[in-house]
């Protein structure tokens, strides 16, 4: 979790004091929460695993939409779909986090990227063609 978090989550809710710092903070906080979430375990040896898992996820689905919210509206590029913190088992954000530290995914950006290209080209369009039609 923690090396997810480090490659991908960490300089995009770096916020000292700001309005991202009680998000961060509980992020950071609650990693080993999050972790112990995905341990496979039978339901007879913890029986509240299910509302604990629920809790965590729900919890990790609201702060780090709020991270990436902040990062949509600073035009700060996300280089992994944050949200697979949640979803993905360990073994997964383990090999992204690698990839991150050994600069793979130096030139991959989040598909937000290109979709925030192709709608500023289009409100330029929309702004030029009226000029040119007339």
């Amino acid at each position: 979790m923690w090396g997810f978090y480090a490659a991908y989550v960490e300089d995009v809710a770096d916020d000292d004091g700001g309005p991202l710092y009680d998000t961060k903070t509980n992020i950071e906080g609650c990693l080993m929460d999050l972790a112990a979430s995905k341990i496979e375990v039978d339901d007879k040896f913890a029986p509240k695993i299910r509302t604990f898992r629920h809790r965590v996820m729900k919890d990790y689905d609201e702060w780090l939409t709020v991270v990436k919210d902040a990062a949509f509206r600073a035009g700060t590029p996300l280089k992994a779909e944050l949200l697979d913190m949640v979803g993905d088992n360990a073994e997964k954000l383990e090999h992204a986090a690698e990839a991150e530290s050994l600069g793979f995914n130096a030139s991959r950006l989040h598909p937000d990227i290109y979709m925030n290209e192709l709608l500023v080209g289009m409100r330029i369009i929309h702004q030029v063609l009226p000029a040119i039609l007339t």
